[in-house]
């Protein structure tokens, strides 16, 4: 019996210290193997900072301001310095950051410290925040997580302690020093109601003879105004022909666009003289046309329709053939174009049918 009590006994003190010794084992390896990163906080004159070192990782918290007003903003900065085979996997949010709307989230560039084999890199995400209304803000703790580029799967995470920002009203000062004025009382009428009717009354009068004076005055400054002067086409023609020359195209070198623009000239000339529609038509279907149609006077026979046909034979060179006229070529453009209006205008007391004028130039 003495010697089963001893056993038992034995049994039990041995059990005990290897229970003791696995436990402090255990203690030891979590120790060794995943330790606890050190922490140290402080406020700036700015703001708030927090620095967590868990070799060889490094990471920092700075926030812009210790306090702000419901009209501010908050800038949060988390900063790690890591080796370079490690990557960074910075918290991700969407709308907003604890208490604070989220307004814009920038990762800043990457930068190296150090030099040979202890070079370093800096990675640093900015988030900035703002508020809605007056209180105390809580900024949630942050999970910032590491990994071996080569290993995904050994993840190493820093944890951020919780940050408390007090957000102040803008009219936390204001309001003591408001001084709020009583309505001030009802405007009296005036007694005298005969004396207020007058006035309306006469101001009413003076109104409707302004407008009375106002609708005669234009009424007469209608009937005074110089009656429309219509010009016959050679003389719409011919001041378009000197503008034209006051340009100087010639000179200038734009050949090709002085002879498209007094190529219009006659051919709206032409409209307006003789009712065809020259603007509209090629060369040849004009021609087609003059030879067919009967003019008045036989204003468009003869020598007259062979300068016409030289003129726009020559204009069409220009246009479609790239033809480059020499300068006495294209002054004898001109001359031709003076020429045949000068030879088809109206004679002296003759009055188109047509009623041309200034509104038939295009």
């Amino acid at each position: 019996m003495d010697n089963n009590f001893l056993t038992e006994k034995h049994y039990r003190g041995c059990t005990f210290y290897t229970v003791m010794i696995l436990c402090f084992c255990i203690f030891f390896m979590q120790i060794s193997c995943s330790p606890d990163p050190g922490y140290e906080s402080a406020q700036t004159v700015q703001g708030f900072s927090q620095s967590y070192v868990q070799d060889p990782l490094s990471l920092t918290l700075r926030t812009s301001k210790k306090e702000i007003t419901i009209a501010g903003e908050l800038e949060l900065v988390l900063e790690t310095t890591v080796p370079e085979n490690m990557d960074v996997e910075f918290p991700s949010y969407s709308a907003g950051l604890g208490d604070f709307t989220l307004k814009d989230t920038r990762i800043l560039p990457i930068r190296m410290i150090g030099a040979g084999d202890k070079i370093l890199v800096v990675h640093q995400v900015s988030y900035l925040l703002e508020p809605y209304l007056s209180g105390t803000y809580t900024i949630p703790a942050m999970t910032v997580a590491y990994h071996d580029k080569k290993n995904l799967s050994e993840i190493t995470q820093i944890i951020t302690a919780e940050i408390e920002i007090d957000v102040k009203s803008l009219l936390a000062t204001a309001a003591e020093t408001i001084d709020i004025k009583d309505i001030k009382p009802p405007l009296s009428l005036p007694p005298d109601r005969v004396l207020q009717l007058l006035t309306v009354g006469l101001a009413l009068l003076l109104a409707a003879f302004a407008a009375a004076g106002l609708f005669y005055w234009k009424k007469m400054s209608a009937q005074k105004q110089p009656a429309e002067v219509h010009l016959r086409p050679e003389e719409i023609a011919l001041q378009d022909l000197e503008g034209l020359l006051a340009e100087d195209l010639l000179a200038k070198g734009e050949i090709k666009l002085f002879h498209l623009r007094i190529s219009d000239i006659l051919r709206h000339y032409i409209e307006n003289r003789f009712g065809m529609k020259a603007p509209e038509r090629t060369t040849e279907e004009f021609l087609t046309e003059l030879s067919q149609t009967k003019h008045p006077g036989n204003a468009l026979a003869g020598s007259t329709k062979a300068l016409l046909t030289d003129f726009l034979t020559q204009c069409d060179l220009v246009k479609f053939a790239r033809h480059e006229p020499t300068l006495a070529e294209s002054k004898k453009t001109i001359v031709i174009c003076r020429d045949f209006i000068e030879k088809t205008r109206e004679k002296e007391g003759f009055k188109d049918s047509r009623n041309r004028g200034v509104e038939g130039k295009s």
